[in-house]
């Protein structure tokens, strides 16, 4: 049995229903935003009261003991005996220091975010284990713990500082995640904040945050920039988005409605194509005119000076420009000793040239650097611009650090149309930080408030869904449908096996707690337990679990004890996403919600 799920929110079991009193409906009295980044990381905060008047009252972490809206290195360093002894930006000289004074059983993570990026047929889990710069293993989510421990007891100190304190309960979290990650690495991410004391937590979609973000600062600068704003973000616009990190490029697309509210055209996608593969690529290139060995004992031994080099490449990255390659220019390097002074380059002339302790890049490997990466980027949203949903689509928005460099947003804009508006964001690095906390105010906002603000600000109304989500399960079987490999009897019956009934199908329209469709279960009356295995896909249309690229994700197990003994006792099993995580459930034939666990990190 089949049936849409459009009925009364089921009551939760056990628990008396109450008007809740104006403590409980306005104890969030401040936002705070952790935008957990590949390369940079930082958190910002809000007083929930200014959303109403000014929603960009933003402010930022204390950098240097100055308060500023900016991120840190995503670097921490720990002890031998694996305590937390520093993150952001002491790390590396610390570690450098410790490696040249011989102590070299202390650790550097560095971009470790991207160990829960999965492709869509693998899943996170709680045994992954991450390495450090030298091989060194830890436990994922006792290091991801740490960072956010570490995160909270910054905000909370600096929070003390100008108040008297604010209790836990009066603070609203939301932590970043990107929209290509899967359902696993966003409960991986929860369960360490949860294991770090962060309470009330939200995860947020980092593009749709720096979607809110530039929503509302051109909605704020509509009067002085008059149409270029509104084209972009006026009511019946229609934009597509790049999150550019150090790790990943997210892109989504929206369409805004008369009240503000952004429609997503079609389910966020991207892939692993951040800023992090041209040091990477850098990398190669010093391994090539050094030779592997010569480099790696570079790194190895020089573990402070090799951070100093990556260092200064990220500032040539971000000034590099395309007309160097015409006219036959250099990026010069300043390198450090151990390179500049004792060994000659393994290479060519027209591949680097060094003189003294100076390394000179030609032009156009710089370029070589980003061709890559970039060329993945512009081949997937050229696809995309095929596609129905963008068709006509010619407002463009750039966020992230990998966007900064003028290399990338030349590259962007041989991919458009050339009548296409480019919108890149002054601060656009923080964007995703200031629209987490705006994400935040407007969750807090439309649960509580149920209105909109007087402020013009935008917030999220529907998504789509990125996967097909459903369950195994058996149905009659239909030999003009039905391969005879799955089929079974069952006393005089004949079934198929291995079904994949669609709970949520890839592509489909969500609103805000929208339900998927529901499975009805008949259960004997001895039955204690009910085990259902969830499984998903990216292609719409499945037919079976074991088809190529249906992923299982794990099995939800619903407590039937109640009723034991009453024989052909009903349960519905049902999905939804609560705005950006799935939530699989079950009620009862009296509408209650029924007790389940449902893992998917096991």
């Amino acid at each position: 049995m089949n049936e849409s799920h459009e009925r009364k929110k089921p009551r939760d079991k056990g628990k008396q229903q109450k008007k809740a009193t104006p403590r409980e409906k306005n104890n969030d009295l401040f936002v705070v935003a952790i935008d957990f980044g590949t390369s940079y990381t930082g958190y910002a905060y809000a007083q929930r009261d200014s959303y109403e008047t000014d929603p960009l009252r933003i402010y930022g972490m204390k950098i240097d003991n100055n308060q500023q809206l900016g991120k840190v290195p995503t670097s921490i360093l720990l002890t031998p005996d694996d305590s937390f002894h520093s993150f952001g930006k002491t790390t590396e000289d610390t570690y450098g220091e410790k490696c040249s004074n011989g102590e070299r059983d202390w650790k550097l993570f560095k971009n470790f975010k991207m160990t829960l990026y999965n492709a869509s047929d693998k899943k996170t889990t709680r045994d992954l284990v991450i390495e450090d710069c030298r091989g060194n293993t830890i436990s994922a989510i006792t290091l991801f713990t740490l960072m956010f421990s570490h995160l909270k007891s910054a905000f909370v100190k600096q929070l003390e500082e100008a108040t008297k304190g604010v209790p836990d309960d009066w603070i609203r979290w939301v932590i970043t995640v990107p929209a290509i990650w899967d359902d696993s690495a966003k409960q991986f991410i929860r369960e360490a904040a949860e294991k770090a004391g962060i309470r009330k937590i939200i995860l947020a979609l980092e593009p749709e945050c720096a979607a809110l973000y530039c929503g509302t600062l051109l909605q704020g600068l509509r009067d002085t920039l008059k149409n270029q704003a509104l084209r972009i973000v006026g009511p019946g616009s229609r934009y597509i988005l790049l999150d550019m990190g150090g790790g990943t490029v997210d892109i989504t697309a929206h369409e805004v409605s008369r009240d503000f509210t952004y429609d997503e055209l079609f389910a966020a996608n991207g892939g692993p194509w951040g800023g992090e593969n041209v040091n990477i690529a850098f990398q190669e290139y010093l391994c090539e005119i050094f030779t592997k060995p010569v480099f790696s004992e570079f790194c190895k031994v020089h573990t402070e000076d090799f951070y100093d080099l990556m260092g200064a490449f990220e500032q040539k990255k971000r000034t590099f420009e395309a007309r160097m390659v015409q006219e036959n220019k250099f990026v010069v390097i300043k390198l450090p000793y151990y390179l500049g002074k004792d060994f000659p380059l393994n290479t060519p002339m027209d591949l680097a040239v060094k003189e003294h302790d100076k390394l000179k890049i030609p032009a156009k490997h710089m370029m070589g650097f980003f061709n890559g990466t970039l060329d993945e980027i512009s081949r997937h949203i050229k696809n995309k611009l095929k596609t129905e949903e963008l068709k006509d689509i010619n407002n463009v928005i750039l966020v992230g650090g990998f966007s900064v460099p003028n290399i990338v947003k030349d590259r962007l804009k041989e991919v458009f149309p050339e009548n296409a508006n480019f919108y890149c964001p002054e601060n656009s690095e923080v964007a995703t930080l200031e629209g987490a906390v705006l994400y935040g105010q407007s969750q807090i906002h439309t649960t509580y408030e149920k209105s909109k603000p007087r402020s013009i600000t935008p917030s999220i109304n529907s998504r789509r869904s990125r996967f097909t989500y459903g369950m195994d399960s058996h149905v009659q079987f239909n030999p003009t449908k039905h391969p005879e490999s799955k089929k079974f009897r069952d006393g005089d019956e004949v079934f198929c096996k291995d079904y994949f009934w669609v709970l949520l199908r890839a592509g489909a329209k969500l609103s805000r707690d929208k339900k998927g469709t529901m499975r009805t279960f008949t259960m004997d009356k001895d039955s204690t337990t009910l085990d259902v295995v969830i499984y998903k896909t990216e292609n719409p249309s499945p037919k079976f679990v074991d088809d190529p690229g249906c992923l299982r994700l794990g099995t939800l197990v619903v407590d039937m004890t109640e009723g034991l003994g009453i024989p052909n006792r009903e349960i519905k099993i049902g999905l939804q996403y609560n705005d950006t995580e799935l939530n699989v459930y079950a009620i009862n034939n009296r509408d209650e919600i029924v007790k389940t666990t449902f893992d998917l990190l096991a």
